[in-house]
């Protein structure tokens, strides 16, 4: 209880009251004569209910409420924030620019974008470590080519030709040229041969050139199969028949391969081996040298590791600029006076100005919840969880009760004149009525207790640890009882031992003249907050004449009050702040 914190000086005061002004205290079970009078009454024990609270008065504020503050150094790019209005969840507030943030995502970008194509280039590079005929045909390597050459990805390895067919144009004169049509055949025949090859005419030439006579001539193209006796570079002559005439090219030409393809290296190394020799056939996919190179894997992890450090770096410079957008964090109302009440800050900071980072614009509040942040004394602090339920009342809106939640208590606290207090948050939902900086008070339902034996306080005597009561028996004699109790609230006590329904409990009522100054009785009610008086060992009160202060709670049950909230069994109780 509070007044164990207090006892000593309570009692020391208690003291200097009895010598000086003739206070009537009441400590012993038997008490003393004095000159205040003293009457007697007796009660009924009974059934009845005890409320057990903590309560609390502070102002509203809203529950959800985020702070729109410029995160970093910049230029208003966009602003469409004014003094008060509603906004929705994700809406753009304000946007921020810094040109050298976004110039150096732009730099990172692109260099992560080259990163990237280098090493998709070193694992093309990987891959080309074996080289493969990619047609079948005669191989010719490049000259010097040799085992331990050193090659890049654009070194020339050789040429595959496919002398599967062969090539050649053929100049005819033109009046023969233009009787001759693409697939008809003529006879070929080479130089050394005796037999002639088949070929077929493939196109038949559109421009036309003269010979040393003057002549007209047209270049026939004509394709003949390689049966493997011939080769690019013999010369052949080419006989058409046309109108059952024997027509013959005015020259001859050499064949030529119809289809080549240049080898490449395609990485960066050395010939480690040399599978073929120049001049050899090859078929397709056949392995023609293996490459080597001593850098190429260490070359792709540091690439990696560099790719990894440029896209931390940009999801870095991305994170800042998105953070220079503001946004609507909830549904609500955002206005400046969160920042200040008196002047507009917005009027500022119009597009385009300057504006340092921590600048507070206002906030967003969402007004569906309210809540108010008590304060609790240590004392009753264990007592206090959240979840519990409380009853709210509000200062400009006499005759209405909110519906209240605990949603948080404080583990720091507060000292003030040597006692410590706790927030706890009562959350509200409002109903349209409730006003962020409105004053309301919160009953913190601890215990609500019904149907249990009802006694009031001051029945109670205290001696030694134990609780007593005067019984008046049906004789009129009476006896001394030990009792036990449980909750208590302003005026009344739980017996939970000792008595039963219908018991008559003798109760003193105590009337005392007051000799103190008004300085004194200010000082005291200040003090003890008017009513709400100390109570002590064996149910002794004090209370001021003039303006009827009120009694103390039995066996200890009063409190100091030092302004704020109180802790309240029932109705008001023990007031501990």
């Amino acid at each position: 209880m509070a007044w164990l914190r207090y006892k000593k000086w309570i009692i020391g005061v208690l003291g200097l009251l009895v010598v000086g002004a003739g206070t009537y205290v009441y400590l012993q079970q038997k008490p003393k004569k004095s000159a205040a009078s003293v009457q007697e009454k007796t009660v009924e024990v009974k059934k009845g209910g005890i409320r057990s609270t903590v309560s609390g008065t502070s102002q509203f504020e809203a529950r959800d409420m985020q702070n729109i503050i410029a995160p970093a150094d910049g230029t208003i790019k966009t602003m469409n924030l004014t003094r008060n209005q509603p906004v929705k969840k994700g809406d753009v507030l304000v946007e921020i620019a810094d040109p050298t943030l976004e110039t150096n995502l732009q730099e990172a970008r692109t260099s992560l974008q080259q990163t990237e194509n280098d090493l998709n280039d070193l694992r093309t590079q990987q891959g080309n470590m074996r080289i493969t005929a990619p047609i079948s045909g005669k191989l010719t390597l490049s000259g010097n080519l040799d085992a331990g050459s050193n090659t890049t990805k654009s070194s020339r390895v050789g040429t595959i030709a496919d002398l599967s067919s062969l090539t050649v144009k053929l100049p005819f004169l033109l009046e023969d040229a233009t009787q001759l049509k693409k697939g008809d055949t003529l006879d070929l025949a080479p130089d050394g041969f005796l037999l002639t090859k088949t070929g077929t005419i493939t196109s038949v030439g559109t421009l036309t050139r003269s010979d040393s006579t003057g002549s007209k001539l047209v270049d026939v193209e004509v394709t003949v199969a390689n049966d493997g006796t011939l080769d690019a570079g013999m010369k052949v002559k080419g006989t058409a028949t046309i109108g059952g005439r024997s027509v013959d090219s005015q020259e001859k030409a050499a064949l030529d391969y119809i289809k080549t393809e240049t080898v490449f290296a395609g990485a960066n190394g050395s010939i480690r081996e040399l599978k073929v020799k120049s001049g050899s056939h090859v078929d397709k996919g056949d392995l023609i040298a293996v490459i080597g190179s001593d850098t190429l894997n260490g070359d792709i992890l540091n690439k990696q590791a560099t790719i990894e450090r440029q896209k931390a770096t940009i999801t870095s410079l991305e994170d800042k600029l998105n953070q220079l957008t503001l946004k609507a964090p909830f549904d609500g109302v955002f206005s400046t006076d969160f920042a200040n009440k008196k002047t507009n800050v917005l009027a500022s900071y119009p597009v385009g100005a300057k504006v340092e980072g921590t600048t507070l614009f206002g906030a967003v509040a969402s007004l569906d919840f309210m809540q108010l942040p008590i304060q609790v004394d240590e004392l009753d602090l264990p007592s206090v969880k959240s979840g519990m339920k409380a009853e709210v009342t509000v200062d400009s809106l006499p005759g209405r009760k909110f519906e209240g939640e605990v949603t948080q208590v404080s583990t720091v606290g507060t000292t003030t004149n040597g006692v410590t207090f706790y927030d706890a948050v009562v959350a509200v939902k409002n109903t349209g009525d409730l006003r962020y900086g409105m004053t309301g008070t919160a009953n913190i339902l601890i215990q609500d207790k019904k149907d249990i034996l009802v006694l009031p306080m001051e029945a109670l005597q205290q001696q030694k640890g134990k609780r007593f009561v005067t019984v008046e028996g049906p004789d009129g004699k009476r006896e001394e009882k030990e009792i036990k109790i449980g909750i208590r609230s302003k005026t009344d006590v739980e017996v939970t031992e000792g008595l039963k329904e219908g018991d008559k409990v003798v109760v003193p009522v105590r009337q005392q003249r007051q000799n103190l100054s008004q300085a004194d009785i200010d000082r005291l009610r200040q003090q003890f907050q008017g009513g709400q008086g100390g109570g002590f060992p064996g149910g002794g009160n004090f209370q001021f004449a003039p303006g009827g202060g009120g009694a103390g709670g039995a066996g200890g049950s009063g409190g100091v009050n030092t302004g704020g909230g109180s802790r309240s069994n029932g109705s008001g109780g023990q007031s501990g702040r």
